[in-house]
């Protein structure tokens, strides 16, 4: 995705949320994002960006409020590049890695 440009910080953040997760053992609420880009100095909407990506390449789930699968599609940003707050404060669930089944 262009969003993060030539230095792609996708690999790093990648590896961030799911550390973020495992360590929390819980899905990834908006306020576990704000601390992570908070603590590591990084944009909340690159954050938010590469948890859009990981939903719509499956690796991720978003689940609404209501405890809902939901997909999230590249709309939010009205096609500037960057989520917007009026973007960022529409996501109001939470987000979990794809477990794959054993058997």
């Amino acid at each position: 995705m262009l969003r993060h440009g030539p230095l792609s910080l996708k690999p790093f953040l990648i590896s961030l949320l799911y550390e973020t997760y495992d360590d929390k053992q819980a899905n990834l609420q908006m306020a576990d994002l704000r601390d992570l880009a908070a603590e590591y100095s990084m944009r909340l909407d690159d954050v938010v960006s590469t948890l859009i990506d990981l939903v719509n390449e499956g690796g991720w789930h978003y689940q609404n409020e209501n405890g809902e699968s939901t997909t999230l599609n590249e709309e939010l940003s009205g096609g500037e590049g960057r989520l917007s707050d009026s973007d960022l404060n529409k996501m109001t669930g939470s987000w979990s890695p794809v477990i794959a089944e054993e058997g």
